[in-house]
């Protein structure tokens, strides 16, 4: 078979010329490499990049010979039938199939793609990137989405702020309603109040005023009286410039610490005197020792708390008579139990919340060791701990039914309490009765003095005898602080993963009772600092202190009484 090819030169813009060459076969290869029937010096085609078969009767058989396919007639294919005038490119040369012609079987025409008919091509070809490639305008969209915004999220909720039966259908709508203007999720306090927005914002498209906030916060503390501290910052504050909505579940309460030490970090200079409290800027730098709650008594003697700066040589004079060393001793101690180690948690547990601690509490946590009996005979009884009546009570009621009811094995007791007396013995005459009473009675106030002097409340209280101005006796009231801390907030809880002993140094060692174990500001500055902390925990004001402290003053009523 005579294959026609025939080559187009272009010499200049419209300077054609030809060259034919005949090829034998029946196969026509296309292709880069040397012995391809039309080689093409372009990198874009492969080595054997494709091949054409003469059916006969002007038909041809395309075929292409690499992944990627060929194009033919503008379409990318793998294989192809088609007659003549069918056109294939191949990187930058088009190949145009023709009829045979005089004494050949087929024919085909080659010519390169010049470069502006290459960029046509790229151009026709390519996606629009550009509205302006497009029949679409940028005008009217815009203006339609403009519309469609102004529409549903401005107009549709403005007419639900005023309409509250509209507002009612676009709560159970897809639409946007009023909640399409909520700059962010409501604090957990205002969720029940949330769908209507006129409880806070009374005035629409203005700020929320004071007075809204008093109506429900009427008997929350003030922070201070603005009328005797003349601070602007405190005067001309708004309720929403410390307390923010629509920062999520817990945003309404700042933690920055400017709010604080914006005021606080010269405040006598602010306050030109009339403020006592020191001036206080950052946890870490600039902050007084610690003051201790300590109790304390008023000259008729009423419990009087005390509040003095924290040093290591401070006492506590509670009343109480304690020993820590003893009762932490590592070989354990002697109980009626047995052989039993104590640990700090043995008497000290924490509140259900976890903040304070709970009081120590004699029945839950000293009696198993430090019993209240006091007859050898009846080792079951016992006498009421911190009631003096009580405890002169029981011993009476005791001792004057076991005198009247016989068989007390009492050796040092009359003959006629000792006796057992039978039922239906008759009675004790008169002067029985008195001799048995009068030795109940002496019993009685034996016993008292050997529990108040001896072996029981004289372990850890000060006990005092009746005297002339006193016919009872008397235990000095123990008086615990609790909370040396009062201004400032604690939490156990937080600070489990501490040893008691990393705050509370010295309590294994401590032998009276009177030594403050409550730590001072160094021993917090070992892991807490300020805002700005590197290397420890950032601690702001708000961690420590509430903000709305006063105990006379409210927001409804911001003044001096």
């Amino acid at each position: 078979m005579r294959w026609l090819i025939r080559r187009v030169l272009r010499k200049g813009k419209s300077s054609v010329s030809y060259e034919e060459d005949i090829h034998y076969g029946e196969v026509l290869t296309i292709g880069r490499a040397a012995d391809q029937a039309i080689f093409l010096p372009d990198l874009r085609a492969a080595l054997n990049h494709a091949r054409v078969t003469s059916l006969g009767g002007g038909q041809y058989r395309v075929e292409s010979l690499i992944i990627a396919g060929i194009r033919v007639n503008g379409e990318i294919t793998y294989a192809t039938t088609v007659g003549s005038g069918a056109v294939v490119e191949v990187g930058s040369t088009r190949l145009t199939l023709l009829d045979a012609r005089q004494d050949y079987d087929a024919s085909v025409e080659v010519a390169a793609i010049d470069k502006s008919e290459q960029a046509a091509i790229v151009a026709s070809r390519s996606k629009p990137t550009t509205l302006a490639e497009t029949w679409i305008g940028k005008r009217w969209p815009s203006w339609a989405g403009f519309l469609v915004v102004l529409g549903l999220f401005l107009l549709l909720p403005l007419l639900a702020h005023f309409m509250p039966p509209l507002r009612s259908i676009l709560a159970h709508s897809p639409l946007p309603g009023r909640g399409a203007w909520l700059s962010g999720e409501l604090d957990a306090a205002h969720r029940h109040f949330g769908d209507d927005c006129t409880s806070c914002h009374r005035n629409a498209f203005l700020m929320v005023r004071d007075t809204e906030c008093t109506s429900c916060h009427v008997r929350t503390p003030a922070h201070a009286d603005a009328t005797r501290f003349n601070i602007p910052e405190l005067g001309d504050a708004r309720c929403a410039t410390c307390h923010k909505d629509h920062n999520g579940e817990r945003g309404m309460v700042s933690t920055n610490q400017d709010l604080c030490a914006g005021c606080h970090v010269d405040l006598r200079a602010r306050t030109k005197g009339a403020s006592t409290i020191a001036d206080i800027g950052d946890f870490g730098t600039a902050h007084p020792e610690f003051h201790v709650n300590l109790p304390g008594w008023s000259a008729n003697g009423a419990f009087m708390p005390k509040s003095m700066p924290w040093t290591a040589s401070l006492k506590e004079n509670s009343g109480l008579k304690f020993d820590h060393a003893v009762h932490l001793a590592k070989d354990g101690l002697n109980t009626p139990d047995g052989r039993r180690t104590l640990t700090c948690a043995s008497c000290h547990e924490a509140e259900p919340g976890g903040a304070a601690m709970k009081p120590i509490a004699f029945e839950a946590m000293c009696h198993s060791c430090h019993q209240l009996g006091f007859d050898t005979l009846a080792p079951e009884r016992e006498v009421p701990h911190a009631d003096v009546a009580a405890v002169v009570y029981t011993l009476d009621e005791f001792y004057a039914r076991r005198a009247l009811e016989g068989g007390y094995a009492d050796a040092r007791a009359p003959t006629i309490v000792q006796e057992r007396r039978r039922p239906g013995s008759p009675p004790l005459s008169r002067q029985e009765t008195v001799e048995a009473l009068a030795w109940a009675r002496d019993r009685s106030r034996e016993a008292a003095r050997t529990l108040f002097t001896g072996k029981a409340c004289v372990t850890c209280h000060s006990v005092a005898p009746p005297g002339p101005s006193s016919p009872d006796w008397r235990i000095a009231p123990v008086r615990v602080s609790g909370v040396w801390y009062l201004e400032a907030k604690f939490s156990h809880r937080r600070h489990e993963t501490m040893a008691c002993v990393d705050c509370h140094a010295g309590a294994t060692t401590s032998k009276g009772s009177n030594d403050l174990l409550i730590p001072g500001i160094d021993n917090c500055r070992q892991c807490h600092a300020g805002a700005d902390a590197s290397g420890k925990i950032a601690s702001t004001c708000i961690a420590c202190h509430d903000y709305h402290r006063s105990p006379t003053l409210t927001l409804d009523a911001p003044r001096s009484p």
